[in-house]
Protein backbone atom coordinates (compact mmCIF):
# COMPACT_ATOMS: atom_id res chain seq x y z
CA UNK A 1 0.00 0.00 0.00
CA UNK A 2 2.98 2.27 0.60
CA UNK A 3 3.88 1.96 -3.09
CA UNK A 4 0.41 3.14 -4.12
CA UNK A 5 0.66 6.15 -1.82
CA UNK A 6 4.09 6.99 -3.18
CA UNK A 7 2.89 6.61 -6.79
CA UNK A 8 -0.09 8.87 -6.02
CA UNK A 9 2.30 11.50 -4.68
CA UNK A 10 4.47 11.29 -7.78
CA UNK A 11 1.40 11.65 -10.01
CA UNK A 12 0.13 14.56 -7.91
CA UNK A 13 3.39 16.49 -8.14
CA UNK A 14 3.74 15.67 -11.82
CA UNK A 15 0.26 17.07 -12.42
CA UNK A 16 1.11 20.14 -10.35
CA UNK A 17 4.29 20.72 -12.34
CA UNK A 18 2.46 20.34 -15.65
CA UNK A 19 -0.38 22.59 -14.52
CA UNK A 20 2.09 25.25 -13.40
CA UNK A 21 3.76 25.20 -16.81
CA UNK A 22 0.39 25.31 -18.61
CA UNK A 23 -0.92 28.18 -16.49
CA UNK A 24 2.31 30.15 -16.87
CA UNK A 25 2.31 29.63 -20.66
CA UNK A 26 -1.34 30.53 -21.24
CA UNK A 27 -1.26 33.25 -18.60
CA UNK A 28 1.66 34.95 -20.33
CA UNK A 29 -0.11 34.99 -23.68
CA UNK A 30 -3.46 36.06 -22.23
CA UNK A 31 -1.87 38.92 -20.30
CA UNK A 32 0.33 39.93 -23.25
CA UNK A 33 -2.73 40.02 -25.48
CA UNK A 34 -4.73 41.96 -22.92
CA UNK A 35 -2.07 44.58 -22.19
CA UNK A 36 0.07 44.43 -25.33
CA UNK A 37 -0.19 46.74 -28.29
CA UNK A 38 -0.40 43.97 -30.90
CA UNK A 39 -3.62 42.51 -29.51
CA UNK A 40 -5.99 43.41 -32.31
CA UNK A 41 -7.75 40.38 -33.84
CA UNK A 42 -7.16 39.43 -37.46
CA UNK A 43 -10.91 39.06 -37.98
CA UNK A 44 -14.04 40.06 -36.12
CA UNK A 45 -14.60 37.86 -33.09
CA UNK A 46 -17.74 35.71 -33.04
CA UNK A 47 -19.59 34.12 -30.14
CA UNK A 48 -17.63 30.86 -30.54
CA UNK A 49 -14.40 32.77 -29.90
CA UNK A 50 -15.75 34.23 -26.68
CA UNK A 51 -17.11 30.83 -25.62
CA UNK A 52 -13.70 29.23 -26.18
CA UNK A 53 -11.90 32.00 -24.30
CA UNK A 54 -14.30 31.72 -21.37
CA UNK A 55 -13.98 27.93 -21.29
CA UNK A 56 -10.18 28.23 -21.47
CA UNK A 57 -10.18 30.57 -18.47
CA UNK A 58 -12.45 28.15 -16.60
CA UNK A 59 -10.19 25.19 -17.47
CA UNK A 60 -7.12 27.08 -16.23
CA UNK A 61 -9.00 27.99 -13.05
CA UNK A 62 -9.88 24.31 -12.67
CA UNK A 63 -6.19 23.41 -12.87
CA UNK A 64 -5.46 25.95 -10.14
CA UNK A 65 -8.26 24.54 -7.98
CA UNK A 66 -6.92 21.02 -8.49
CA UNK A 67 -3.87 21.92 -6.41
CA UNK A 68 -6.14 21.99 -3.35
CA UNK A 69 -9.23 20.02 -4.43
CA UNK A 70 -8.00 17.50 -6.97
CA UNK A 71 -11.29 15.89 -8.01
CA UNK A 72 -13.32 19.10 -8.24
CA UNK A 73 -10.63 21.04 -10.07
CA UNK A 74 -9.97 18.20 -12.51
CA UNK A 75 -13.68 17.77 -13.28
CA UNK A 76 -14.11 21.51 -13.86
CA UNK A 77 -11.11 21.43 -16.20
CA UNK A 78 -12.39 18.41 -18.14
CA UNK A 79 -15.89 19.87 -18.56
CA UNK A 80 -14.50 23.21 -19.73
CA UNK A 81 -12.10 21.50 -22.12
CA UNK A 82 -14.99 19.43 -23.45
CA UNK A 83 -16.79 22.68 -24.29
CA UNK A 84 -13.68 23.98 -26.05
CA UNK A 85 -13.34 20.74 -28.03
CA UNK A 86 -17.03 20.81 -28.99
CA UNK A 87 -16.66 24.34 -30.37
CA UNK A 88 -13.36 23.67 -32.16
CA UNK A 89 -12.09 20.09 -32.34
CA UNK A 90 -8.63 21.20 -33.50
CA UNK A 91 -7.64 22.16 -29.96
CA UNK A 92 -7.55 18.46 -29.10
CA UNK A 93 -4.35 18.19 -31.14
CA UNK A 94 -1.08 18.55 -29.20
CA UNK A 95 -0.27 20.76 -27.23
CA UNK A 96 -3.94 21.28 -26.35
CA UNK A 97 -4.09 17.73 -25.05
CA UNK A 98 -1.84 18.67 -22.13
CA UNK A 99 -4.74 20.36 -20.33
CA UNK A 100 -7.01 17.27 -20.11
CA UNK A 101 -4.03 14.96 -19.56
CA UNK A 102 -3.05 17.04 -16.53
CA UNK A 103 -6.63 16.95 -15.24
CA UNK A 104 -6.69 13.16 -15.65
CA UNK A 105 -3.42 12.90 -13.71
CA UNK A 106 -5.04 14.87 -10.88
CA UNK A 107 -8.04 12.52 -10.94
CA UNK A 108 -5.84 9.41 -10.83
CA UNK A 109 -3.77 10.84 -7.97
CA UNK A 110 -6.97 11.68 -6.09
CA UNK A 111 -8.39 8.20 -6.66
CA UNK A 112 -5.20 6.47 -5.55
CA UNK A 113 -4.71 8.79 -2.58
CA UNK A 114 -8.24 8.76 -1.21
CA UNK A 115 -7.91 5.22 0.13
CA UNK A 116 -4.34 5.53 1.38
CA UNK A 117 -3.67 4.53 4.99
CA UNK A 118 -1.92 7.86 5.65
CA UNK A 119 -4.97 9.85 4.60
CA UNK A 120 -7.38 7.58 6.50
CA UNK A 121 -5.28 7.96 9.68
CA UNK A 122 -5.21 11.75 9.28
CA UNK A 123 -8.99 11.81 8.89
CA UNK A 124 -9.51 9.51 11.89
CA UNK A 125 -10.76 6.61 9.77
CA UNK A 126 -7.75 4.37 10.39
Amino acid sequence: MQDVTRFAGILRWGARLLSGIIIAFWGFFLLAHLFGSAGSPSRPLVSADYLMLGALLISLTGLLLAWKWEAAGALITLIAFGIIAAVNWRVVIFPGTLIPITAILFLIAWQLGKNSPTRNAALGNG
